[in-house]
């Protein structure tokens, strides 16, 4: 049953953003509600050289951009610099970031610069089912935006989660406690198998998850076997994936059977903070 709310590289769309030249970026992985029913939009790919982007558009929906260095091993260095746009705010910079665009701003990409490694992007609308934007023009104050860029693993809360030593790397954490208004999403490098993973739980809200390949070259691909539960089921990918666990369906642990290259895992939901429950859930794990 749950099969179907796995999109994976290879089998879905090949959205990617509109910019020049056009195959400086890759797509990966994208999800939406036209593959899988209920899902809301979300997308991978690598930009992989130096590219710019053309016009301010805006979403009916918050937006969340994510930029993740590719080399594990420097992973707070995008290895390039971005000009992120919102409004009359440009943001730039050249760490691991997330950034945060609430619905009906005007924003856009304008451009990657001195991109010396690929790096991953990846956008997320979480209200709507389809990527769709419309022309728009830029009308708050300059500042009002200057501080929506969100870097590291920092929980309001202070906790590290446990994991098997030398396992994952910490990358991000955004919140509504981060940063009003933004959706929970946390993200991760995955360096070793994993026999373990986090007890089975639910949550109110929706929910993708994601498992991406570090190779840009073959962007398509995990490089790894890893199996997700989901709703009782034990499912296995090993293609790049996004999974649409809608809410109130029990979930995990996740098992890292097998890993030739670094893995980025990351998840988030459409609501701005992070509250799951195990009570009455029983562990597959």
């Amino acid at each position: 049953m749950y099969e179907k709310n796995f999109a994976r590289g290879g089998a879905c769309s090949k959205w990617t953003t509109k910019c020049t030249p056009a195959d400086a970026v890759r797509p990966s992985v994208c999800l939406d509600g036209k593959l899988v029913p209920g899902a809301y939009f979300a997308a991978v790919e690598w930009i992989t050289a130096d590219m710019t982007t053309e016009g301010l558009i805006c979403h009916e929906s918050d937006a969340l951009h994510m930029f993740v260095g590719g080399n594990p091993k420097d992973h707070e260095n995008l290895n390039a610099e971005i000009d992120f746009q919102i409004e009359n705010d440009h943001l730039v910079f050249s760490e691991t970031s997330f950034v945060f665009v609430p619905k009906g701003c005007a924003y856009n990409i304008i451009s990657a610069k001195d991109v010396k490694k690929p790096l991953l992007h990846y956008v997320v609308l979480i209200s709507d089912s389809e990527y769709e934007t419309k022309p728009a023009e830029a009308k708050a104050p300059q500042g009002t935006y200057a501080n929506y860029r969100v870097t590291k693993y920092e929980r309001p809360d202070g906790i590290i989660p446990e994991a098997p030593e030398g396992f994952l790397t910490f990358l991000l954490w955004i919140d509504n406690a981060k940063l009003a208004g933004a959706p929970y999403t946390e993200c991760v490098w995955f360096h070793t198998v994993n026999p373990t993973g986090p007890a089975e739980h639910i949550h109110d809200d929706m929910e993708v998850i994601a498992f991406i390949g570090s190779d840009p070259e073959h962007p398509e691909e995990l490089n790894g076997d890893i199996s997700f539960y989901i709703g009782g089921e034990t499912i296995h990918t090993k293609k790049s994936t996004l999974v649409f666990v809608p809410g109130k369906v029990p979930h995990s642990p996740i098992l890292v059977h097998e890993l030739e290259k670094d893995i980025l895992h990351f998840s988030g939901e459409n609501t701005g903070d992070y509250v799951r429950d195990a009570n009455g859930v029983i562990s597959h794990g």
